[in-house]
């Protein structure tokens, strides 16, 4: 090539555990920019992101952890291990060791073990909620994560597949039994059946491509310390690769197929209405009250000054909220309207005095003071004149 002569824009092909041992990082809009050079799946600006497409709890693996990844005892406190034998479902089982099998003649520096894939499978859709997969391996109802709109803890990762995964045109999910995100699956696809199809909806291909996962970047999981490691980057959590390595310690001592467990078949699910379009990150509303839902019980009503409900007022009725107080009767200066009526034992006065007093029988009648009235003359004896 002369010098001087224009220089052609070509894809960047770097080495990472895609398809044929590179992946394609093409500069343009594609699943692709989705994926660092290293094949670790990031957001639009770059950012780490675990494989299922939620955000880090943290921005490298912690030293404690590190230190106790080769100590199984330290790890199975935080496990909520459970007592005796434990099983997998048949199908899942024979999923996590052949891929184990290929993974070993693949690339044998890896040294993985299928009881780390196990462990994941576990975590991840609980070995395909039970088994629940068909004779060639694929799943028998859709297994997707939430819709990821950059909502909640979860990046803003626009649909990259046409919903051929997880039946959403506008954003992405974690799909399968490993829960892949489609981008990072495009890195990752893996035909671990044999059938011609490579497809994170089939526990075969799914674990063969998670496996090729933890084994990407020259990790030896058979090192504590890089095991540990592998798992973080599966999921970027402490807690998470805690659990992980705790389960694969106890599945590696062994376990006993169980017997698949077959639910209905459905059909994959239509892509959820509203959320806004890529580029628009909803936030979360609050959710309304839920209807019959009890006062609450941080500030009851007074029971000692209840409203009355025997006579309310059609025209302006008490509220509910202040009850009126019945301690407090009104004062005797202002009268009561005729609706309340005065208390019996106070009678009004009459407004009409007496024209005279009349004396006590049998009583020498003392002449009135001042402005008092008049005795009332006694006419009951008086003899009528002749």
């Amino acid at each position: 090539m002369a010098w001087g002569a224009p220089l052609l824009a070509l894809p960047l092909m770097v080495p990472a555990s895609g398809i044929g041992g590179f992946s394609l990082l093409a500069q343009d809009s594609g699943p692709s920019r989705y994926l660092d050079a290293q094949g670790q799946p990031v957001d639009a600006q770059g950012n780490p992101l675990s494989v299922d497409g939620s955000l880090p709890n943290g921005d490298s693996i912690g030293e404690q952890l590190l230190a106790d990844a080769a100590n199984a005892d330290a790890l199975n406190g935080n496990a909520g291990l459970p007592s005796g034998p434990l099983g997998i479902p048949g199908s899942a089982l024979k999923a996590y060791t052949r891929a184990a099998d290929h993974l070993a003649a693949s690339q044998p520096g890896c040294n993985l073990h299928w009881s780390l894939v196990a462990s994941i499978g576990r975590i991840e859709s609980n070995h395909a909620r039970g088994g629940n997969v068909d004779a060639a391996g694929y799943t028998r109802a859709p297994i997707l994560g939430p819709v990821l709109n950059g909502a909640g803890p979860v990046a803003a990762i626009s649909d990259t597949d046409g919903g051929a995964y997880d039946g959403d045109t506008v954003w992405d999910r974690a799909v399968g039994p490993m829960q892949f995100i489609p981008s990072t699956w495009q890195g990752y696809a893996s035909d671990g059946n044999g059938d011609g199809d490579r497809n994170p909806n089939n526990i075969y291909d799914a674990t063969l491509g998670a496996g090729r996962y933890l084994c990407s970047g020259g990790l030896n999981t058979a090192d504590p310390a890089q095991r540990a490691t592998a798992v973080f980057r599966y999921n970027h959590s402490d807690s998470y690769v805690r659990t992980v390595l705790a389960w694969a310690e106890a599945y590696a001592k062994g376990v006993h197929p169980t017997t698949d467990q077959h639910g209905p078949v459905l059909a994959a699910p239509q892509a959820p209405t509203g959320g806004g379009a890529p580029g628009e990150v909803p936030v979360p509303s609050v959710p309304p009250t839920t209807p019959g839902n009890p006062p609450s019980t941080s500030n009851p009503p007074s029971s000692s000054n209840p409203p009355s409900s025997s006579i309310p007022s059609t025209t302006n009725p008490p509220s509910s909220t202040k009850p009126p107080s019945s301690s407090n009767p009104p004062s005797s200066s202002n009268p009561p309207s005729s609706s309340n009526p005065p208390s019996s034992s106070n009678p009004p006065s009459s407004s009409t005095p007496p024209d005279c007093v009349e004396p006590e029988p049998g009583t020498t009648p003392e002449p009135p003071a001042e402005g008092e009235p008049p005795l009332c003359e006694d006419t009951s004896s008086t003899t009528p004149a002749p």
